[in-house]
């Protein structure tokens, strides 16, 4: 777990960058990488993550939370890479990225909570009606003399109880909880559709 424990430091001193400064700052090798996955040989060794940047932004603030009001993205490039493109043609893409990420993010949840609302009632009834044949099936475990007979009851009874629980907590998940983490991702998305880019580069090293 020592690589989940460095992804997890590293995530805490993002968010609380981003809670104290209102910054998240993203290394990548070529500044295209921030829209598209970089383009590398297998066995290339990169500071861009294996992921377009956009998405390795909304990571890190879907994390969060609470997202601040406003958001400055800081690129760090190597000290003698350029910018391929101007810092405000960047900025606009990033921005046009995360407002269609948005806007996908939340269909998917309204999907979702849509599904649940639509077979939450089914699983209700399903729900209940297992129940009811859990607690039948119990009385009369209780009353009959025959061990094999009292030993089928109980079985029932546990896998009544079972379908009970598993189909009426599936249905309502998904009608309350299971949306709100792409419902948390829209929100990401939409904070870094108006953020501001910054693009700097890492001093020269010293010999």
């Amino acid at each position: 777990m020592k690589h989940a424990e460095g992804a997890a430091k590293q995530l805490d001193e993002a968010l609380a960058r981003i809670e104290r400064d209102k910054i998240i700052e993203l290394r990548l090798d070529d500044l295209g990488d921030l829209m598209i996955e970089a383009d590398a040989a297998p066995f290339d060794i990169r500071r861009s993550p294996y992921r377009a940047g956009v998405e390795d932004i909304v990571l890190t603030l879907s994390a969060a939370q609470r997202l601040p009001d406003e958001l400055t993205v800081s690129v760090v490039l190597p000290a003698d890479r350029a910018p391929s493109s101007p810092v405000g043609t960047a900025q606009a893409a990033l921005r046009s990225r995360a407002a269609d990420l948005a806007d996908e993010s939340w269909r998917e949840a309204m999907a979702i909570r849509s599904m649940g609302h639509r077979q939450l009632p089914l699983g209700i009834a399903v729900g209940v009606g297992a129940a009811a044949a859990a607690y039948i099936a119990g009385y009369f475990a209780t009353v009959v003399e025959t061990a094999a007979v009292r030993g089928a009851l109980v079985v029932t009874a546990m896998i009544a109880l079972t379908i009970a629980w598993v189909v009426g907590w599936v249905v309502v998940e998904a009608a309350i909880l299971d949306w709100r983490l792409p419902a948390r991702r829209a929100a990401a998305c939409e904070l870094l559709a108006k953020a501001t880019l910054d693009v700097t580069n890492e001093p020269p090293e010293v010999r």
